[in-house]
């Protein structure tokens, strides 16, 4: 009889994990190293002289985006979501960037923009209605029309790291490295940014410390995630410029899921013992 109950238990238990936790899914419940291939639209500042070194941030917010995700990919480029499974939608805004030093090349016009804070939302759709063309001016708040009318899917916080290991500790604040090359036309420039897991019904399944940042003063931390962008300016519909390239995570198991496997695990021991 206390054969069959340990028996009844494990495959209850399997039947459990075998049965999604989180509401969102990866094809084929796929778990691993992942990246959100996005579209984004900016808004922000330009400038035409150089800050005066570090320190410039005023709790003002300087720049903010609109961006949606076209997939979810693997490294090797295995689509493990796109736009439009299950009739989802990924979009998102990304908000409160204070700029804290900037310098701009006086014989090419080129800039660099280091930022502090920054907010990331993240929520998920069952409408496919992502429309940019209203312009900067169509926020209220932190919200835009047809962007963030889902529910919150992640929220995600900048964290300083992005100007790590390079022997000063001087800009180990920065959250947020922006750049642009004058010299082409349009302007092109790249971007890069670490990001923590904050809140959000996937919050759990993106929470994987994946990232160990030093400090220039060797002080450790951890990332959920990295962005880098390519850029083009002057961007449509009133944006001042459009971006895209990858974020860079990793899809973690389900937490309860590897609870249940470690019960099973107990249980199988069990049975063998009584044998």
């Amino acid at each position: 009889m206390k054969k069959i109950v340990l028996i009844a238990t494990l495959v209850a238990s399997l039947s459990l994990i075998s049965s999604p936790v989180f509401a969102f899914e990866l094809r084929n419940g796929y778990r691993g190293p992942v990246e959100f291939k996005f579209s984004d639209f900016t808004a922000g500042t330009l400038y035409t002289t150089s800050s005066n070194g570090y320190g410039q941030a005023n709790q003002q917010e300087d720049a903010w985006s609109i961006f949606k995700i076209s997939t979810i990919k693997t490294p090797t480029a295995k689509t493990v979501w796109a736009d439009g499974d299950n009739g989802e939608e990924l979009t998102g805004i990304f908000y409160g960037l204070d700029d804290d030093f900037w310098t701009v090349n006086p014989s090419t016009g080129d800039l660099n923009i280091q930022s502090i804070g920054g907010i990331i939302d993240v929520y998920l759709d069952s409408a496919e209605n992502f429309d940019p063309t209203a312009g900067p001016s169509a926020r209220v708040g932190n919200t835009y029309p047809t962007v963030t009318d889902g529910s919150l899917f992640l929220r995600l916080a900048l964290v300083p790291g992005i100007k790590y290991g390079n022997g000063t500790t001087i800009d180990d604040h920065i959250t947020y490295d922006n750049n642009l090359d004058s010299t082409t036309t349009p302007f092109t420039g790249d971007g890069a940014f670490y990001l923590v897991v904050i809140g959000g019904s996937a919050a759990s399944m993106f929470d994987s410390n994946d990232y160990q940042l030093v400090s220039d003063s060797g002080v450790i931390s951890y990332a959920d995630f990295f962005g880098q962008f390519d850029t083009s300016a002057p961007g449509t519909f009133g944006w001042l410029a459009v971006s895209e390239d990858p974020i860079k995570g990793k899809a973690v198991p389900e937490p309860m899921s590897m609870l249940l496997l470690g019960s099973g695990l107990v249980g199988l021991v069990g049975l063998r013992r009584k044998q």
